[in-house]
This record gives C-alpha cells, structure tokens and sequence, in this order.
C-alpha cells in the first residue's frame, strides 16, 4: 500500500507548483491589476476654500498643477481632488484604508457645496485628537474583524492579529512592532494617516 501511494503521488500529473502574481501572465490567462475609483461631485465654492478646509482635515495637503493647467489636490498622500467646471474629480486607489480617507474627503466636499459660509467657520475647529485610539480601533476592525483587534488593559497598546501574526501599534508614539513586512507597512499607515487626520493643522 505504501509503495502504491508513493507512485502514486510522484506520478508527473500530479506534481503542482506555486507561482507568484507575476507568474500568472506566463502561465495562466489571470492577470493582475489595480482599481481606481473616480467620483464626480458637484462644486460650485472657491477651489481656495477647499484647500483650506482639507487642511483642516488632513493636516498637510499638496497642491498640484495637471497637464493643460488644471489645479489638483493631493490629501491623505492618496487622494487627488481634481478642479473642474462646476465640480470636482475625487480620484484614488481602492483598499480599505484609502476608503475610508475619500469617504472623509467627499464629506467635506458636501458640506462645502451645501453651506460654505458653515464650512468657512468651522475650518478652523480643531478635531478632538483624544478620539483617535477609538477611531483607530474602528478602522482596524472594518479592516481585520471584530475579534483580530484588542486594546490593552493599560490603553497604551493595541495589537493586531493576521494569519498567525502580530501587529502592536504604541499608541504614544505610534512605534508599530512586528515581524511580518507587510502587516506592519498596512497598519503603522493607517495609524500615522489617521492621526495626521485628527490632529490639529499648524498655519
């Protein structure tokens, strides 16, 4: 029976081999690529005034001038927020965190268009920053599940659990300790962009 099962398995039909995604054009019809979304919203108010309150939002936003002059935003270091007649172009790479930040934006350009004289006063609200371990709990969780995300007893730490890995992200300093490459990259910038997010702008 042993040696059946050892012919068996070493018989060439059955011998499969991993290959990575860049492997799959040479040996497959898959293919890999990249969604980008694209939202046209009505805007009618000063593109300057725009400026000023996604500053408000992000802290630090870099302003762009496209081929053929147009005049672009780049907020988050991910989503770009192009002028157009009328409205504008909120264009950014889809993952969970880059979501959730053009969630953020289009809010703010709802309320602008609705009411600028509103969005003009509270520009310069600071946001509460006491918030963020919560809000960072939230976003971890929509991101890896209810269960994968705790918070220490202390309230200094939370950690983050993926395929057996283990994210801790020091909430005093932002630190993040783990060994796995990619989990550490995904969480230390969801935690640094969403704390740029909420903390106050310097002018």
């Amino acid at each position: 029976m042993e040696n059946l099962c050892q012919e068996f398995l070493s018989n060439e039909a059955f011998n499969y081999h991993l290959i990575g995604p860049d492997d799959l054009q040479n040996y497959t019809e898959l293919s890999t690529s990249v969604l980008k979304q694209k939202q046209t919203v009505a805007f009618h108010g000063a593109f300057s005034l725009l400026l000023q309150c996604m500053e408000n939002l992000a802290g630090e936003v870099e302003q762009l001038t496209l081929p053929g002059g147009k005049l672009a935003l780049k907020v988050f270091q991910a989503i770009t927020i192009i002028q157009e007649k009328r409205s504008v172009v909120v264009e950014w790479v889809a993952n969970p965190v880059n979501d959730m930040y053009a969630d953020a934006v289009l809010a703010v350009i709802l309320q602008v268009e609705s009411n600028p004289t509103t969005a003009q006063a509270a520009r310069a609200k600071k946001p509460d920053i006491s918030q963020f371990p919560e809000r960072l709990m939230k976003l971890l969780r929509g991101t890896y599940g209810n269960d994968a995300v705790i918070r220490t007893t202390k309230g200094d730490q939370i950690s983050v659990k993926l395929d057996g890995q283990t994210a801790v992200i020091n909430l005093d300093t932002l630190d993040v300790d783990c060994t796995d490459e990619s989990l550490h990259s995904h969480v230390s910038s969801a935690a640094k962009r969403l704390h740029n997010a909420m903390s106050p702008c310097h002018v």
